[in-house]
Parts: structure tokens; sequence; C-alpha cells
């Protein structure tokens, strides 16, 4: 164990004030009272407390990191990037996985809310708006990561869903394909609306019409993607093509497609959203989606950690990032200029 304040201060012949002043910075300590009460904490092995320092400065030094799915890869990077920039700006990080349960979520906000955090940066899930609302009005500063909360005013930061659907189903339709199957988000997640609302308007603007046996409501799971390609493959005129809404659905949607013998991409065309490490590596590369992972968590943290320092813009701000379609083997046609969705 380490040497206490009274013993730093006994040593280096100074108050426990001034002990705290120096290693703080605070004013009032001459270079050379502050380089001996340093020299003297470090030979003790001193390490100040941290809970009693919060009591005195309201601060914690924690950030709560609230997600949906800590199985889903498309966070790691996330996580890496809100990791690091907390690491530099002296944080702490306290990281919560909700499996979408808003129960588990509101649990893991009270948690965090009796740990004092800092601030929180959260992938909401469905009907947790008012557990939000009453945080803020907690004073707690909120970054909403990926999905956005109707009627919450707070800072976001999220990725352009709607443009990175358009630009993967207008791809495929340059390809010549007409039925386009998409299997979506849920509808009760914004980035799930936002999906499919970029399929739906590549559609439109194509002049194809919109066939309601051709949109299938996913999980955003494994599983998903498995149960709604079946379906798909079942049908007496399934599609040729496939947008799958993430990358754990559309694992699910090759093996069926694995599993059924149906050649990717001669008997089915398949576009991702999320671009893994593994995409390149199917049997096909895969085409998709890919979203600025890292930067999603670095704007986040860096957002929040100005927001709790009182350094951010008085106004909530919206942080909006830009998907880019990558074109692999799994659809053909490499090589295409794809058109950009026109607000």
């Amino acid at each position: 164990m380490g040497g206490t304040i009274k013993d730093v201060a006994r040593l280096a012949g100074v108050s426990m004030s001034t002990v705290s002043a120096a290693l703080n910075n605070g004013p009032g300590v001459s270079e050379n009272t502050r380089f001996r009460i340093i020299a003297v904490a470090e030979k003790l092995h001193y390490e100040p407390n941290i809970l009693a320092r919060g009591l005195v400065t309201k601060r914690s030094h924690t950030i709560g990191l609230v997600i949906s799915d800590i199985a889903n890869p498309f966070f790691t990077k996330i996580v890496r990037g809100i990791e690091d920039v907390a690491y530099k700006n002296n944080f702490n990080l306290i990281l919560c996985n909700t499996d979408e349960n808003v129960e588990k979520e509101r649990m893991y906000l009270k948690v965090l809310y009796g740990k004092r955090v800092d601030g929180l940066i959260i992938t909401v899930t469905e009907g947790s708006g008012e557990d939000i609302k009453e945080m803020l009005r907690e004073n707690i500063p909120i970054v909403l990561l990926d999905r956005k909360l109707n009627g919450i005013r707070t800072d976001s930061v999220v990725v352009d869903n709607i443009e990175g659907s358009y630009q993967a189903v207008s791809y495929l339709i340059s390809l010549g394909h007409e039925r386009i199957g998409i299997i979506s988000g849920p509808k009760g997640i914004i980035s799930g609306r936002d999906r499919l609302e970029g399929y739906l308007k590549a559609l439109r603007d194509h002049d194809l019409k919109v066939d309601e046996e051709l949109i299938k409501e996913g999980n955003f799971k494994d599983n998903g993607g498995y149960d709604k390609t079946c379906e798909f493959v079942e049908m007496t005129n399934p599609p040729t093509a496939m947008f799958v809404a993430n990358n754990q659905m559309v694992l699910g949607a090759l093996r069926v497609l694995r599993e059924r013998k149906i050649g990717v991409p001669d008997k089915m065309a398949v576009i991702g959203f999320d671009d893994m490490d593994w995409a390149p590596l199917t049997y096909s590369p895969l085409t998709t989606v890919s979203q600025p992972t890292y930067v999603l968590g670095t704007s986040a943290a860096e957002l929040l950690t100005k927001r709790i320092n009182g350094k951010a813009p008085s106004k909530p701000q919206e942080i909006v990032l830009k998907p880019k379609l990558i074109i692999r083997e799994s659809c053909g046609g490499q090589g295409k200029q794809l058109p950009v969705c026109q607000s």
C-alpha cells in the first residue's frame, strides 16, 4: 500500500491542503514546493483517493457506456474509439449491455446514476425515452449513439442509414435486378426504419414497384437473417437479390444460401450492412455498406467530454456520418458507378 496524503504532507513539511493543490495543479504553490511534493508522493507511492476527490470536485471521472448487443462486432471498434478518447481525457469507462431489453437498460441506467457518472453514451432500446428524459432532468450529459429518440433534445452521433441503404439498392438496380428483397431491422429501432426507407426510396427513384412480399422485418441477429432468407428462397417467385440490413443477419442469410446450394452471386446477389473484417473472406467476398465505426465512437466520446467540461455549444449537437458502399464479388458487376441519394 502507498502512503497517505498525511504522510506526504509530513515528509514534505507542508499542509495537506498544499499537497492537494500541488498535485491538482492548483494556485498558490511555488514550483519548488510543487516539485518537492511530487517527489515525496512518488517516493511513497501515494495515489489520490478518487472517491474522496469526487466529493470535492463533484466529478467521478467516469463515463457510462450502454450498448445494445455486445456480441455484435459492429460495436467493437466503436467501444475502442470511445475508450481511446476517454483515456486521453482521464475518464474511466463503465460498459453495460442491454440485449435490446428495455428493462435491462432501465436497470443499468439506475446503476450508472447511482455511480454518479459524469456523462452517458447510449445506444437506446425501443421505449426508453422516459428514462433518458429523467437522466437529462438530473443534468447528466447524454450522447445518443447510432440511434436517436423522437422528442429527446440531447447530443447524438449517427450514420446516414437512409443514404447507405439507398446506395446498396441502387447498385443492385444498376446491375439489372428488379426483384430485390430486403431483410430490414426492427421497425421499432430508428436504424431499422431508416434502412427500410432507403430501400423504398431507391425503388421509387428508379420507377420500380414496391412488392410487400419482398420486405421482411428481421431482428438484427443471425437467426433473423436465417429465418427470413428461408422465407425468400421458398417463394414461388423468389428475389434475384437481397439487401440484408446488418452484419449479424447477413451471416444467417449466407448460411441458408450455402445450405441450399444457391450460388452467390449467380443465383442470388447479396449486399450486407456493416463491413466486418470477415466480409472479404467469404466464398464470394461480400459487397457491403461500410460504417465509420471507430469515428462513431471517437465522435461520441469527444462530444460528451466537451459537454462535461462545459466546452460544447449550448444547443444539442447532431453529428451525421456518411457510409460508403464497398463493392466486392457477391453481386457481380464490380466497377460500376453507383447513384447517390438525392434528398
